[in-house]
């Protein structure tokens, strides 16, 4: 006699009424991770976290499938129970690591490349005096002012105000438009190592410069937060 609480499924003798707490730790420990799993191949299949109920419903029906497939005996209605109502808590743990390792694959991908040059930043009268095929010229003109980021040796001599001392490095190739927060983030790393920039951004790439005296200084700051500097 199976009993009222058991039922025989493939010759096992199954009790219908089991929860989720009379696992073993280590069964609890393997679905836990298989959850975060199969929310990862929800979002890299979709492109989005699995909020909606129906896109949760089919991480849960593909972790059960798992479930059944390593012989651990739970009631389906159990593991939704136990994970259904909680899931945007599980979703955003799992979507934190995600993006913590998406940045960290990005930091991998960048490089830095050291300008050998002394950079100046300037206000001029006007552009007249500017030799615009110089290398490293960036004319910034607004209604209110004419600004210029040269090198040092190719300030003209109608400059207004300058202000001298700068090295600058670039992030090194073209960068896709749809990548985000690469700039930011240097900057929120040398803004907390108390090193200011003074940004860049041209068609392809950024360029940063920071005052001479905390060059070497971001240099290695940025080395130790996993970016590649080039010698």
């Amino acid at each position: 006699m199976s009993g009222k609480n058991h039922k025989m499924v493939d010759g096992k003798l199954l009790q219908t009424d089991k929860k989720y707490s009379n696992l073993k730790m280590g069964q609890k420990e393997k679905i836990n991770i298989w959850l975060n799993e199969e929310i990862r191949r929800y979002y890299k299949e979709t492109g989005m976290l699995p909020r909606k109920e129906a896109a949760f419903q089919l991480v849960l029906d593909r972790l059960y499938e798992r479930i059944e497939e390593a012989d651990i005996w739970i009631p389906y209605g159990e593991i939704h129970k136990r994970f259904f109502g909680s899931r945007n808590g599980r979703i955003d743990k799992v979507y934190g690591q995600i993006q913590k390792e998406e940045r960290s694959l990005l930091k991998s991908q960048i490089h830095i490349e050291p300008l050998p040059y002394d950079f100046s930043v300037c206000k001029v009268e006007d552009y007249s005096r500017v030799d615009l095929s110089a290398p490293f010229t960036f004319p910034q003109r607004t209604d209110e002012e004419n600004s210029l980021v040269c090198l040092t040796e190719n300030v003209p001599d109608n400059t207004a105000e300058r202000e001298d001392g700068w090295n600058a490095f670039r992030i090194k190739g073209t960068l896709d438009f749809s990548l985000i927060g690469i700039l930011s983030g240097i900057a929120t790393v040398l803004a907390g190592n108390t090193i200011g920039i003074f940004a860049i951004s041209t068609y392809n790439t950024d360029y940063i410069l920071v005052k001479k005296t905390d060059f070497q200084k971001a240099m290695e700051v940025l080395k130790q937060k996993g970016y590649t500097v080039d010698d």
